[in-house]
């Protein structure tokens, strides 16, 4: 054996298969022309296929942090998805992919491609009101980006403080003007702020709300010292998010209404306040949030009693009536919103009186002596720095508690969590709005299960305390602060050396 082909019987082939090409009247190739080419068929991805990856790569940043391999992960999964078609076949089984495939990319940033999914060529069956809040998402960003530039070109030489807020509905809108509006026209509050800079309120609304606030006297007394940018939302997607919290997937369609203020904001390179509408705002705390800035921080947030709407604005209107600005401490809010406290307050509360915690606190109250120590995990972003802000390309669409600040930062260096004495927001809530609980009192293991899929660097924030002043009264300490907070930063095993200099990208 040679291993060379034997001349003969390869001649007795190839004569019969040209014999056999003749009897169908075609020729052979002739002896130096190639094989025609053989066409590749694309394999596309499946609509499962698409949910696991975007599964794993949601994992693996929640897991590393936002760091180059998660952005080469991101990179895989968003070529897989350009040029792709993913069938679709109408079983439950695929509205339940789809429901975690475009949850998913509005996490991950990937914004445009969960558009080209839900457009031609694909036309993916996305529920109505998703593909609605995309195509709107896709017209306001750019348009509020534009109203950002426009608005930095009139101010050039100056500090912008831009103000987000979304608002609508006779309920929320009163409570924005009583309450949260008045809270901020304290003459420490806008008025000090409107002093190192231009002030701006970029406010979310509908057709009805922006004509109620334009109505308003108070609205009047806020223009005088800040601008409004209105975004108007079409009625159609207002009507979605009235139930609130009932609507499946509320803080996700609600995170990407956040984002018209983020981009307008961005446009105008200016720090961003977001204030939730639903709270109090202590004096002083708008410009020593601001302040914070000229420390080297570029985020801060901190944690709150929530109280209860029902009582607690009642309470507020017997101090203050019903007009003029609220002009109130921190120590005077927090100990009128325990007066007045919300379930959720109380559940996360570490004391013997609390066998019932709550299963996903975002942060731990201890009673200590003159109030309450807090220790948060991740924190809404009351105040991010223009510098701050730069740094968001890839946006969180989903939810900015969650995911915004871990998108900015690797590391808690630039994270203030705020000194409650100086700054400090109260929020209010219906008392019947029930979170889950435990059915148990606070355990390190029921604290860290609720954490598992919350960033390396929310955390490492939680080792800074926050010393709340207030009146606390009827619970009684069961734990050392400094043990516990130590024993589960050990368990949470974060270690982030290095982490500042790999930035978020």
């Amino acid at each position: 054996m040679t291993g060379q082909p034997d001349s003969g019987q390869e001649s007795f082939w190839s004569r019969l298969f040209a014999k056999a090409l003749g009897a169908l009247g075609m020729s052979p190739p002739a002896a130096d022309e190639p094989p025609p080419p053989v066409e590749e068929v694309a394999t596309q991805p499946t609509l499962l296929e698409l949910a696991n990856e975007s599964d794993s790569v949601t994992a693996f940043e929640v897991r590393e942090g936002c760091v180059a391999e998660a952005e080469e992960k991101l990179e895989a999964l968003r070529q897989k998805i350009i040029g792709s078609q993913p069938a679709y076949s109408g079983t439950p089984q695929d509205d339940e992919t789809l429901d975690r495939i475009w949850v998913n990319l509005l996490r991950l940033g990937l914004f445009d491609e969960l558009r080209y999914l839900a457009g031609p060529p694909c036309n993916l069956p996305f529920r109505a009101e998703i593909k609605a809040f995309l195509d709107h998402g896709a017209a306001q960003f750019a348009a509020s980006h534009a109203r950002g530039v426009a608005y930095r070109a009139q101010h050039p030489d100056v500090d912008i403080f831009t103000m987000g807020c979304i608002v609508w509905g006779e309920e929320y809108i009163r409570n924005f003007l009583r309450y949260n509006v008045r809270s901020m026209l304290s003459e420490d509050n806008l008025p000090a702020l409107a002093r190192q800079g231009k002030v701006v309120f970029s406010i979310v609304t509908d057709a009805a709300g922006e004509q109620r606030l334009r109505s308003d006297p108070l609205f009047a007394e806020l223009t005088q010292i800040a601008d409004v940018e209105f975004t108007v939302v079409p009625d159609s997607l207002s009507e979605i998010l009235r139930n609130g919290h009932l609507v499946k997937n509320f803080y996700v369609l609600y995170g990407m209404l956040d984002h018209c203020s983020i981009y307008f904001a961005e446009g105008a390179a200016s720090h961003l306040f977001m204030i939730p509408v639903d709270c109090v705002v202590a004096s002083g705390t708008l410009v020593n949030m601001a302040n914070y800035r000229h420390q080297g921080y570029e985020c801060c947030g901190g944690g709150n009693l929530v109280a209860n709407t029902e009582t607690f604005l009642p309470a507020i209107d017997e101090r203050f009536g019903s007009n003029g600005p609220i002009r109130i401490s921190t120590y005077e809010l927090a100990s009128l919103a325990f007066q007045h406290a919300h379930h959720y307050f109380q559940s996360q509360v570490i004391a013997a009186e609390n066998r019932d915690f709550g299963r996903h606190p975002r942060e731990l109250f201890w009673p200590v002596e003159g109030g309450v120590e807090i220790h948060s995990v991740f924190i809404h972003p009351l105040f991010t720095t223009a510098s701050g802000l730069a740094k968001y390309q890839r946006k969180h669409f989903a939810n900015i508690d969650y995911g915004m600040i871990p998108r900015l930062f690797t590391h808690p260096r630039q994270i203030k969590l705020m000194d409650p004495s100086l700054a400090y927001v109260n929020n209010f809530t219906a008392a019947h709005r029930k979170y889950e609980t435990t059915g148990r009192s606070f355990t390190y293991e029921d604290f860290l299960r609720c954490h598992d899929w919350t960033y390396p660097v929310q955390k490492a924030c939680f080792t800074q305390a926050q010393h709340l002043p207030c009146k606390l009264i009827g619970y009684t300490a069961c734990n050392d602060v400094a043990q516990d907070v130590r024993e589960i930063n050990a368990l949470f095993g974060v270690n982030l050396e290095g982490a500042d200099k790999a930035p978020a990208l």
